[in-house]
């Protein structure tokens, strides 16, 4: 879920207020360039055989070699901060749900030079014109694993935000979800979102704002953790969107 730093808020966070993580297609329109004329495209991703599986708390997580040879203490700090976050979301989500989000891998990445921390893939189409690893296709993906360890002290739910774009794509009838979109839409009329308070205590326009994807995702962070846009956590939601909390009650089995 880095929202950003000018890039993405992958899902978002960073120093600035500004997140726009969305999935990671929209990155497309920055990075994508045609190959010479009459010369085939080179694959620029590392392959997957440069990857370990680990199972971490239920989840497949596909670590990058660098984060276990090179830079291990790094990814030693990497994968205990990502199983802290994945336990706590198996205490917090209903076990049917968790059951589905473990269906989703992740992939821990030392620094990935197109992403600035975390986000989740929706399209392998887009992932095979764009030179990424078509296996990377309804992942969630740590890009760097620095960032990650930085940017969580400001999005601690940014593990969650990643897996809900997941939930939301995979198993509640994809992005176009007509009950997300039209409380999105409702929530955008009557701007509720349009001025609230961000962590670091300046107000802002919500993240939840921007589109069904992030509203679905940033209220699940309020929900079963902790936002760093307002609403920041289950009782503020349940303030200030009653609709939304009914929602997401029924959407993650409670």
């Amino acid at each position: 879920m880095c929202r950003d730093q000018g890039l993405e808020r992958d899902d978002r966070r960073g120093v600035t207020p500004v997140r726009i993580i969305a999935a990671c297609f929209f990155l497309g329109l920055l990075f994508s360039a045609p190959s010479l004329a009459g010369e085939p495209a080179k694959a620029e991703y590392e392959p997957t055989s440069n990857y370990t599986p680990r199972e971490v708390r239920g989840w497949t997580v596909h670590v990058n070699h660098r984060l276990l040879e090179d830079q291990k203490e790094l990814g030693d700090r990497t994968l205990e901060l990502l199983e802290a976050k994945l336990y706590d979301i198996t205490r917090m989500v209903p076990r049917p749900a968790v059951e589905k989000l473990r269906q989703v891998a992740i992939w821990v990445e030392f620094a990935h030079p197109r992403h600035p921390c975390m986000c989740y893939h929706p399209s392998r189409e887009w992932l095979t014109e764009n030179d990424f690893n078509p296996e990377k296709a309804g992942s969630v993906e740590i890009a760097n694993a620095a960032t990650f360890l930085q940017w969580t002290h400001e999005q601690p739910s940014m593990v969650l935000h990643e897996l809900a774009h997941a939930f939301h794509h995979r198993f509640l009838g994809g992005y176009e979800n007509p009950e997300i979109v039209a409380l999105h839409q409702k929530a955008i009329e009557r701007g509720s979102y349009e001025s609230v308070l961000h962590w670091d205590g300046k107000t802002v326009r919500a993240y939840a704002a921007s589109n069904p994807q992030e509203y679905f995702a940033e209220l699940t962070e309020a929900w079963f953790g902790a936002n760093d846009f307002y609403p920041f956590v289950r009782a503020e939601v349940l303030e200030h969107d009653p609709e939304a909390a009914q929602l997401l009650r029924k959407l993650w089995g409670q």
